[in-house]
């Protein structure tokens, strides 16, 4: 870190020409216009250097994101001094690369070197030979950067701490010749700060060819939210992977992008990934979103084939094609859409389309409409938990327990209706009291029977697991045994074989057989 200093005299830093937002373990987030000691550049990714900022923070940033500028020696050692304070201080976070007390180490050699140094203690401040500013005014009043080493000189110097310098120390320390105009008025480094910020504000609406400076700057790419969520949604429509799969593939190439394309490419990359990983889509834009329109139109459909006095005919209609349409595509949307937007849309005028679905799955009397209902009562129940409290203390646990009694050799009633029960009651909350007349010790004696007994159409013996989980899950809510209606009916059972194998190969593996 140091032995270019000693060859040359040279107090040379990086200048940061951009913003930058960590996205990666171990790089640091910066603002522009911050500086840099250079910790090494042999690293495993030639485009990325290890620094340490004012704060005594270290880390790796892209290499393009920087410039090397030659500074006043006081702007350096007071540089040192900060990094020195904060980190004996303990004011930094952890080191996360290197060792804190051999970076202590290193920064106070440095430190002795520049203030024992000849050439650097001839070019302090005060002396006629100070070193120029980074940046000065013409003559016309515009902000340049001071030519004190050419882009050949710069390029050296970075090379120098790349390789380590066996014979330094039998060296002659040269000065360095710097040639400057006359005419520029110099300025010391520690104003540099509020030259830059005074600059750019006055400077902000004017076109950057009257700003010179010694490398060119671009602005940062202009990519919102909202450019970045069209991007997921194109992945999402062409591959058929739902919303969180396709922003997670989005995340992977541009991650992958990083490391095959130039380092030039980084500040739109950077960008990319900073949106991705928040939410794509704010508040204020999310009812314009494709899926929120989508999702308000199907709940306004249904909502009329409720209101509809033609659906509780004993009638089959035309309308069954339509309707069953509406559910697939509202099933499609809730398992593959952004779920902040379905949460949004559902949980509107207070959960009101949750009620009328449970209203219309009530009325309806096809098992074509009422089978895709109970599928989308199961992706709502993983959507949101208020969804489940709604669906719990409603007539819908007792439309399913009836629907299984009634039909207790129908096997897709079964499992559909088992399935939806046992996520109804997988929070552990208390159902209403009232729930007890459908769903107590006549529906528990029924759902032991089957686990002992399956019906003979039950096939691929799906029945006695899923009855297994609604127990459990129905269990959750009593915390008294003399309240507990399973114990109940377990002991007017004159055989439990099956149930008792299965719980106990359950304790053996110790899974907890909830449905989440």
């Amino acid at each position: 870190m140091s032995q270019n200093i000693l060859l040359t005299g040279n107090l040379d830093m990086l200048h940061s020409l951009y913003d930058f937002k960590a996205t990666y373990a171990k790089t640091l987030s910066f603002k522009c216009n911050e500086y840099f000691l250079l910790y090494q550049t042999n690293t495993k990714h030639k485009n990325w250097w290890e620094v340490i900022n004012e704060r005594g923070e270290m880390g790796y940033i892209p290499s393009n994101y920087v410039e090397t500028v030659t500074v006043n020696p006081s702007f350096y050692l007071q540089f040192l001094e900060n990094c020195l304070s904060r980190l004996k201080n303990g004011v930094t976070s952890d080191c996360n690369i290197g060792d804190r007390k051999d970076v202590i180490q290193r920064l106070k050699h440095l430190k002795k070197q520049i203030e024992h140094h000849p050439e650097i203690c001839r070019n302090s401040i005060g002396s006629n030979d100070d070193i120029p500013p980074l940046l000065f005014k013409n003559s016309e009043g515009r902000l340049e950067s001071v030519k004190s080493t050419t882009s050949t000189s710069n390029s050296s110097n970075i090379s120098d701490l790349r390789s380590s310098n066996s014979g330094m120390d039998e060296e002659p320390i040269k000065p360095v010749q710097k040639a400057f105009n006359k005419s520029v008025v110099q300025k010391s480094i520690e104003n540099i700060h509020q030259e830059i910020k005074s600059e750019l504000l006055n400077d902000k609406n004017k076109s950057e060819s009257n700003l010179s400076v010694s490398t060119s700057t671009h602005s940062a790419p202009a990519i919102t939210h909202q450019s970045v969520y069209d991007l997921v949604e194109s992945v999402r429509i062409n591959t058929q992977l739902s919303h969180e799969m396709s922003r997670l593939a989005v995340v992977t190439v541009i991650q992958g992008l990083h490391e095959l394309l130039p380092a030039s490419v980084f500040p739109y990359l950077s960008t990319i990934l900073s949106h991705s990983q928040t939410s794509l889509v704010d508040d204020a834009h999310i009812d314009q979103t494709h899926d929120a329109s989508r999702l308000k139109i199907i709940f306004n459909e249904l909502t009329s084939c409720k209101e509809d006095s033609q659906q509780r005919n004993w009638m089959l209609h035309e309308d069954e094609g339509v309707i069953k349409e509406y559910i697939l595509e509202l099933i499609s949307i809730l398992s593959n859409a952004d779920a902040s937007i379905s949460r949004h849309v559902i949980s509107s005028d207070q959960y009101h389309v949750i009620t009328t679905l449970i209203d219309y799955y009530q009325m309806e009397v096809r098992w074509s409409i009422r089978q895709l209902l109970l599928q989308a009562f199961g992706v709502l129940c993983s959507l949101d938990k208020t969804v489940i409290n709604i669906m719990l203390n409603s007539v819908l646990p007792c439309e399913l327990a009836r629907d299984m009694l009634t039909n207790p050799r129908n096997i897709p009633k079964l499992n559909y209706s088992s399935l939806l029960l046992t996520m109804v009651f997988s929070m552990g909350e208390q159902m209403p009291v009232t729930h007890f007349d459908l769903l107590g010790k006549r529906f528990l004696s029924f759902i032991l029977d089957n686990i002992e007994y399956p019906p003979d159409t039950d096939l691929d013996e799906q029945i006695p697991d899923l009855f297994l989980n609604l127990i459990i899950s129905f269990n959750l809510q009593f915390t008294e045994e003399s309240e507990n209606p399973i114990l109940a009916a377990l002991e007017e059972r004159d055989v439990a074989k099956t149930f008792t194998e299965k719980i106990l190969l359950l304790i053996n593996r110790e899974e907890k057989k909830t449905v989440s």
